[in-house]
């Protein structure tokens, strides 16, 4: 493979390029090419376990700046050329990170540009994935792009940490209300199947999540499936990296199985996958 700068951390800087990056991905299960619309580094949320930048430094802004759409595109070519006819081809092409992506302005072009340099560079089947924290989604472009990733082999990938407001306030730290989230989500599964990511961790500040807040959680997967939304996955994982703050650690294997057996008997026939 001649794309040289391989890595299993998502150090943004490794790739020597500002948006576009390649990094093995345990839940893509192999190369993914990953696409970071924020190379600034602001974000909407300030989660404890960020394993990008301490946000209490960076300057927060209401609304995202534009898209740099010519230079990410120069760069996915770059990149999708150098895997082309390599041993391993990229399991998804993923807008990831160091901010939200979906705040974006901007992003329904983009996403089609990206989706005709990908079948133009051979890679057709590969899917097309954002990684998201919800926040965004009920902006008309973003339902519309969702239609398109949906249209041309791709899905959104939504993150949803808790259960209850409290917890989701300790845990995300913003001003982006946890009622707008869960619209947000149930609507775009209503939409087309999307797959939910769930960090759960262990702090030195307040222990491991309780079975009360677990029991939430895997209450709000059903909230979304009855009020007719279709999850075609929920991951369950823990951090893999060192995070900014301290006092943030992994939750062990065991753990994890237990949380996934209490989302499992909640939204029974939708696959749930642990990543520890």
């Amino acid at each position: 493979m001649s794309e040289k700068r391989v890595t299993s951390r998502h150090d943004r800087a490794a790739s020597g390029r500002r948006f576009v990056y390649v990094v093995r991905s345990r839940r893509s299960g192999g190369l993914s090419v990953g696409i970071n619309l924020d190379p600034q580094q602001t974000c909407n949320f300030d989660c404890v376990y960020c394993e990008v930048i301490d946000r209490r430094a960076v300057a927060r802004h209401a609304r995202r700046p534009p898209v740099a759409a010519a230079e990410v595109m120069a760069e996915l070519s770059m990149v999708l050329a150098s895997l082309r006819g390599g041993p391993e081809s990229p399991r998804d092409i993923a807008f990831a990170g160091d901010g939200e992506p979906s705040t974006f302005q901007g992003f329904l072009p983009l996403v089609r540009s990206v989706l005709d340099a990908r079948d133009k560079a051979g890679f057709p089947g590969v899917p097309l994935i954002l990684i998201t924290n919800g926040s965004g989604l009920g902006r008309t472009e973003m339902r519309e792009a969702h239609d398109l990733f949906a249209a041309r082999g791709g899905s959104f990938w939504i993150k949803l940490d808790a259960g209850t407001e409290p917890f989701y306030r300790a845990v995300c730290r913003t001003s982006v209300p946890f009622r707008r989230i869960l619209t947000n989500l149930t609507d775009a599964a209503r939409r087309h199947p999307v797959v939910v990511q769930s960090m759960f961790f262990r702090s030195d500040e307040s222990g491991v999540p309780s079975p009360v807040e677990i029991a939430a959680w895997a209450g709000r997967l059903a909230d979304v499936v009855r009020d007719g939304g279709s999850l075609s996955c929920v991951q369950v994982y823990t951090v893999a990296r060192e995070t900014m703050e301290a006092g943030v650690h992994p939750l062990g294997a065991e753990a994890l199985e237990e949380i996934a057996r209490v989302a499992r008997r909640a939204v029974g026939g939708v696959p749930v996958e642990v990543f520890p």
